[in-house]
């Protein structure tokens, strides 16, 4: 089976994670991170999970999963320990369209969760279908070795250059020249060294030559 690649903005979107042990956790936690309004359904909630409901920033439902939990939600986990309530999740997800992701049986589901590696604003998914779990790790594995931090610190200063360079460089093309010329020079190397004023002075010096003297680069 072949899966379609996509990255889904879930701000401020409705979705749901059934189960409050912790596999749900970690789903939950992520959907959080991805800015999601997120609910849970769950007799019984971790610790973790007990905090952000207690703070407000998740709403807990505690009870069992009912069909109603659904109404209005975009996308769903099922991440229960009973195969039975986590195929009703999924049943109920199909028939209403609401994208689900189904932690026991991902090919129950709509959608599979890929193993990702992490650099910031960097996010580079593995998937192998669901064919061997044990090679996506793999893969990632080798990913976090080749991308280290620094590409998250790169991209942090990418996002405040195009942003600068949007204000004072209104030509696209030229604009498009600065950001591969940074991409292709030793900026990624410098950061990696530990040198961030190097690389801030080697950006300058790229947005000078490029652009000219009325652009200016990010601090």
């Amino acid at each position: 089976m072949k899966y379609y690649p996509a990255f889904l903005d879930l701000r401020d979107r409705s979705c749901l994670v059934v189960g409050g042990g912790p596999v749900a956790e970690r789903k939950a936690i992520t959907l959080f991170d991805a800015g999601a309004d997120l609910s849970v359904v769950s007799p019984t909630l971790t610790p973790a999970l007990h905090e952000l409901a207690d703070k407000g920033k998740i709403t807990y439902r505690k009870k069992n999963f009912d069909e109603h939990d659904l109404t209005g939600m975009f996308l769903a986990v099922a991440a229960t320990d009973d195969d039975a309530v986590n195929d009703a999740v999924a049943h109920v997800c199909r028939k209403n369209g609401v994208l689900v992701n189904v932690a026991t049986a991902p090919a129950e589901g709509t959608f599979i969760v890929p193993s990702v590696v992490e650099r910031g604003d960097l996010l580079i998914a593995i998937s192998t279908c669901g064919d061997s779990p044990a090679l996506a790790r793999r893969v990632r594995e080798d990913l976090e070795r080749t991308y280290g931090p620094e590409y998250g610190v790169f991209l942090e200063k990418m996002a405040m250059l195009r942003q600068r360079l949007l204000q004072d460089v209104p030509d696209d093309e030229v604009r498009r020249k600065v950001h591969q010329a940074v991409v292709d020079s030793d900026v990624l190397y410098l950061l990696k060294a530990g040198q961030a004023h190097e690389a801030d002075h080697r950006i300058a010096e790229i947005v000078h030559a490029v652009a000219g003297g009325g652009a200016t680069s990010p601090s």
